[in-house]
């Protein structure tokens, strides 16, 4: 695919860095990724291995004739697929910008790679020192006039490169000081640098989380061209623990005629990259014409839709697990590996078959889509879990809070939460059920390459749901196997990290990165009685968190809030930290006293009488404030008599939905009749 950008003539860029710290890709490899461009609509490859020496390390050694042979055959093979293969060298290690020898090297080198074939080049100054040494601080005024005399110096020599690329030392917002629209850094780079000269750009962070048109803008303006954005949303060098599996996502589509390009740096691992590319293809397929994708993944009307496009790429990809890498080997409709008669083997030329009595042949059973979707939601993106990963800690986080739950004994209240903790443990075990069968076939498929660069991963995460299986079962009162069995002398499998994750439970910060559980407390909160001052703050709050979408439909608990139901004795409570109140929670005994006529069902009030209204707010870090604060409601109720509490949240108001969720102190009640955008959370007392 080739768009043009309508800010210049130029091509827009759209491809792969191989960018990362580590093993770089073989040249097979890089062969077939160049296929793979070709048939999805990418037009870009950048070479760029931070370990290749010659690329960095060694930057100013010439390639040996045997390497020459290797480069040529690659940019060959990348002109072959329509593929502009764009050579990138990192010299800013330890170059003297003001040595005309030390310039003179970095030309030599780059004709050489001319001399190849390649007529597109990167220069990069990333992830280096930025004090420059004293030779260096006698000619130029700033590190960023040193960088940029050389760039220009050997983009004239290079006469006109296709592509010619620079990647600044502040290549993303979290770097420029004090702020993107003041560094000073980009504002030279952006006067300086002559026009024909991309800049590449990772977006707020190094990994971004979200790239946002208004960040985009600001750049522009500084730099006086769009950038090209470096991708590190799939980029796994940082971890050796994590892989991403899930799609290119909260990148919105009006981008696209904002951008000189976007190629994505992704896992280490060649063939698990096949998700992120094909979705990076799907979504420079967009059309930026159309209204934008929402920033939580949703479709809002874009032709991009990240679930979609995942599924796409999924279902291209379960056809390449299904092709054998081993030529030697053909396999029998079992999926056994059946060998060949020869000279060697002569006792035996029939396919054994077993007797009656015998063990059946072990068949292999085929890989699924849907075992590609759960892989892929267990492996999903930097800051968030699929949707599957994020279920099954939720259950596991309520299982364990709720765990003496299990040993409840056989009142109608008791027996109540021990039937749902038992439902909710079995729930847990057929999640886990899945994640096992998945790795089964995982490690059965034909296509053994991929599954070589999978296994270090599907083994851990089937290795820590086997733990926390073998937990659950062990708090319903089930013994699990003597392997799993978490004791003062535990296998070395029965804990994880090695020395790294020593090191990290004994840092005071440990855990405060986690994806699923919130950040440990750094304020001191304070739950008190409500009191009339209270009112305004509490307003305010409330209407700081609702859209006026949201507070178009009118529930009882609104009334609490505004001053025009009187909350129970002592049902009236708020949460302050240092910046003042943070979050209340009201409710009324008795919520029939409060409704005109028949809201609820009758049936739904005999087992959740009282109700409640409850809002934080998101600098509430931590949950244990919030549950402090829920826990000395549900105390009150319990003193006035309560046998259960329901909460009514609008169904769009997502994020109070999943916080309340996450604490896993109500759950949601199946409800008939309930009036359109109503959401109703319980719990018995």
């Amino acid at each position: 695919m080739s768009k043009t950008n309508t800010n210049s003539s130029k091509m827009f860029l759209s491809g792969v860095v191989e960018g990362f710290y580590g093993r770089p890709w073989t040249m097979e490899q890089r062969k077939l990724l160049f296929k793979r461009e070709q048939k999805w609509g990418l037009n870009t490859y950048l070479y760029a291995p931070k370990d290749d020496y010659k690329h960095r390390m060694y930057w100013r050694e010439l390639y040996t004739r045997e390497e020459e042979d290797l480069l040529i055959t690659l940019i060959s093979a990348a002109k072959e697929h329509n593929v502009e293969f764009v050579y990138a060298i990192s010299p800013g290690l330890d170059i003297t910008f003001s040595n005309p020898k030390e310039v003179a090297a970095l030309k030599k080198k780059l004709s050489q790679v001319c001399e190849f074939g390649c007529r597109s080049f990167a220069l990069l100054f990333d992830d280096i020192e930025t004090e420059m040494c004293a030779a260096d601080k006698e000619t130029f005024s700033s590190f960023a006039h040193a960088q940029v005399s050389v760039t220009n110096q050997v983009f004239q020599h290079l006469q006109a490169p296709h592509t010619f690329l620079f990647c600044p030392t502040d290549y993303c917002a979290a770097f420029c000081n004090p702020s993107v629209s003041q560094s000073s850094y980009l504002h030279t780079v952006g006067e300086t640098l002559l026009p024909g000269i991309d800049v590449l750009w990772t977006g707020p962070k190094v990994v971004s989380k979200e790239i946002s048109v208004e960040s985009i803008e600001e750049v522009t303006r500084v730099l006086q061209r769009p950038p090209v954005i470096w991708d590190n949303i799939h980029a796994n060098d940082y971890d050796p623990q994590r892989l991403f599996l899930g799609p290119f996502k909260n990148r919105p589509t009006e981008l696209i005629p904002k951008l000189s390009g976007v190629l994505t740096n992704p896992n280490c691992e060649f063939e698990p990259n096949f998700v992120a590319i094909h979705t990076l293809a799907t979504w420079c397929k967009s059309s930026s014409s159309q209204k934008d994708v929402a920033m939580d993944g949703e479709d809002q009307g874009s032709d991009y839709n990240p679930q979609e496009a995942l599924q796409l790429a999924l279902t291209d990809w379960l056809v390449e697990f299904g092709v054998a890498d081993q030529p030697d080997v053909s396999r029998s409709g079992s999926g056994r590996p059946k060998r060949e008669p020869s000279e060697e083997e002569p006792m035996q030329t029939d396919e054994y078959v077993p007797g009656p009595r015998e063990n059946p042949l072990y068949t292999a059973e085929p890989l699924t889509l849907n075992d590609l979707t759960l892989l892929a939601e267990l492996f999903y993106l930097p800051y968030e879990h699929g949707p599957t990963a994020l279920a099954m800690l939720r259950e596991l986080h309520w299982l364990h809070a709720n765990g003496d739950a299990a040993s409840f004994g056989a009142s109608a209240v008791d027996g109540g939460k021990a039937k749902e903790w038992r439902e909710r443990a079995q729930h847990f075990d057929d999640m886990c059920s899945a994640v096992v069968r998945m790795f089964n076939r995982l490690s059965n498929a034909p296509n053994r390459t991929i599954l070589y660069d999978l296994y270090n991963y599907i083994c851990d995460i089937k290795s820590g749901v086997s733990l926390a299986r073998a937990f659950v079962n062990s708090l319903g009162g089930r013994n699990p196997p003597p392997s799993q069995v978490i004791t003062d002398d535990p296998e070395p499998w029965g804990f994880r990290g090695g020395l790294s994750g020593e090191f990290q439970r004994m840092l005071p910060c440990h855990g405060n990165r986690d994806l699923f559980r919130s950040p440990p407390a750094s304020r001191v909160y304070t739950i008190r009685p409500c009191t009339p001052k209270d009112k305004l703050d509490i307003l305010r709050l409330s209407k700081e968190m609702q859209s006026e979408a949201l507070q178009q439909t009118a529930f009882i608990g609104d009334r609490l809030v505004e001053g025009q139901l009187a909350p129970s004795k002592h049902c009236d409570l708020v949460l302050e930290d240092d910046q003042g109140l943070c979050g209340y929670a009201f409710a009324l005994a008795d919520a029939k006293t409060a409704m005109n006529k028949a809201q609820y069902p009758e049936m739904m009030l005999r087992d959740f009488p009282s109700l409640m209204t409850v809002q934080t707010h998101p600098r509430v870090p931590d949950p244990n404030a919030a549950k402090r604060l829920i826990a000395n409601v549900f105390s009150s109720l319990r003193d006035l008599g309560s046998g259960g509490v329901f909460c009514e949240i609008r169904s769009d108001d997502k994020r109070m939905l999943d916080f309340l969720k996450t604490l896993g102190m109500l759950h949601v009640l199946k409800v008939d009749g309930l009036q359109a955008g109503l959401v109703v959370m319980g719990t018995k007392l």
